[in-house]
């Protein structure tokens, strides 16, 4: 598997690993069992998986989204006002974009600060969509046009 394909899933599993945590958190709180955790079978995780890499690849394909990805990956952390600047979009709508983005663990935002940081996910899926681009550019670059063969 391509080192991008690896980080990604790696950061998308530990973005899981998280919520599964706080799950198991939750029903320690409301039933007492703590239990539910520990009865998630394989096929349930499986789609868990399927599931955020289908939203983490959604989020990211939308090219502002994708846009604020780049700029986040360029950078070690930027200020909200900052990545306002680059992206052209207004505070609220880019709030939005970033709740998006943070939900899949995609990108961080650390509110007291109103400081928004690339992730591990982030970057890993900005390099493979960089990566596919480079190498579909490479393959278009072998086709050569052909020209019609007209007879006058």
């Amino acid at each position: 598997m391509a080192r991008g394909l690896i980080d990604l899933s790696s950061a998308l599993a530990l973005r899981l690993r998280d919520i599964a945590r706080l799950l198991d958190r939750l029903d320690r709180l409301e039933s007492g069992t703590g239990r539910w955790l520990e009865t998630q079978h394989n096929g349930a995780l499986a789609e868990a998986a399927t599931e955020m890499t289908l939203r983490a690849l959604r989020a990211a394909a939308d090219p502002t989204n994708y846009a604020i990805l780049t700029f986040l990956s360029a950078h070690t952390s930027a200020p909200v006002a900052e990545l306002e600047q680059a992206s052209g979009l207004g505070r609220l709508a880019l709030a939005e974009r970033l709740s998006d983005l943070v939900q899949v663990g995609l990108a961080a935002r650390n509110i007291d600060t109103d400081q928004v940081q690339g992730t591990a996910a982030g970057g890993a899926l900005v390099g493979l969509i960089q990566s596919i681009g480079e190498a579909t550019a490479k393959e278009l670059q072998k086709i050569k046009p052909q020209t019609p063969n007209i007879k006058r």
